[in-house]
């Protein structure tokens, strides 16, 4: 792989992906070429400050058919009340081109993943899923993962919002 520029294809599939299954948050959707320069620029400065983090891609010939990226970054303060890996495997992406989904592109990418994580002793993978996007959730649960938590994003809305504060 030249770059992570290479990936854009199977970045722009996952986008139109997630604007389907969120249609709640049409609204809020950013055009394209802002989120994939958004990504871009996030996955590179993982992978600059992260040493440990990593991308998987399945190919066929020239062309990428899906990625995975992992990050690998420090557990302390990832979950109080529990035991976790330290450090801890944060799965931030898994894109397949739209046309190949369903052919064991992800499982093999999945596959691929766990067992690098496996040899460097890592024994948690955090995985974030859009709530809506049930596929995902059953395909990362008839892997083994286990719901954990939920996270909920609410518009702060004037109507609402008081100037008192009340006392703690």
């Amino acid at each position: 792989m030249d770059g992570l520029g290479d990936l854009e294809p199977l970045w722009h599939g996952l986008y139109d992906h997630h604007i389907d299954v969120t249609p709640h948050l049409s609204d809020r959707a950013r055009p394209f070429h802002e989120a994939w320069e958004s990504r871009r620029e996030t996955e590179t400065g993982w992978l600059q400050s992260e040493p440990g983090s990593f991308v998987l891609a399945a190919r066929q010939d020239d062309r990428y058919l899906g990625y995975a990226f992992v990050r690998v970054r420090s557990g302390a303060g990832f979950a109080a009340s529990w035991r976790f890996s330290d450090p801890l495997a944060e799965l931030a992406t898994l894109a397949v081109l739209p046309a190949y989904r369903g052919r064991g592109i992800g499982s093999e990418l999945m596959d691929a993943v766990e067992a690098r994580l496996w040899e460097r002793g890592i024994a948690d993978l955090a995985i974030g899923v859009v709530a809506t996007n049930v596929d995902a959730i059953g395909f990362y649960e008839r892997r083994g993962a286990l719901p954990f938590q939920t996270q909920l994003v609410q518009r702060v809305e004037p109507n609402r919002a008081t100037t008192r504060v009340p006392d703690a």
